[in-house]
């Protein structure tokens, strides 16, 4: 007969991509006991591996550069099939995400250290307005 072992957690994150973690991590600061399952190993998720970046309006670089216009090119490249309200969240979001990363020691330049790295996104309307956090550096 095949034993089997019963756990009990207050959460469990199917996912452990940046939204999982970042999820977990959320449930522990909330003192909850958190499992996290993937279907392969940590580290090897898709946020890890697909070597892009996160695109949020930080307005180091361009005086136009805010969550609204986040907000509209990110409805324009969903072809306006998006959620709205999550979108908006994304956009206003964005920018307390990115510096969160960093006070957790994970710098946008793909180094330990170093500021902020800025570039373009693909269907982004203004210039020079994202700070990048490349995948790579997460490994």
């Amino acid at each position: 007969m095949t034993r089997v072992d019963r756990q009990s957690w207050d959460v469990v994150v199917v996912g452990a991509g940046g939204a999982g973690l970042r999820a977990a991590i959320e449930a522990r600061e909330q003192g909850l006991r958190c499992a996290v399952i993937c279907k392969s190993l940590f580290g090897k998720a898709h946020t890890v591996m697909a070597e892009g970046g996160i695109a949020a309006c930080m307005g180091n670089v361009n005086a136009n550069d805010n969550w609204q216009v986040h907000f509209r090119d990110t409805l324009r490249g969903g072809k306006f099939l998006n959620d709205w309200r999550m979108a908006e969240l994304l956009a206003q979001e964005a920018p307390d995400r990115v510096w969160e990363l960093e006070t957790w020691g994970r710098s946008s330049t793909g180094r330990r250290t170093g500021g902020s790295r800025s570039g373009t996104s693909a269907g982004t309307s203004t210039r020079g307005w994202r700070t990048w956090a490349t995948g790579r550096a997460w490994s």
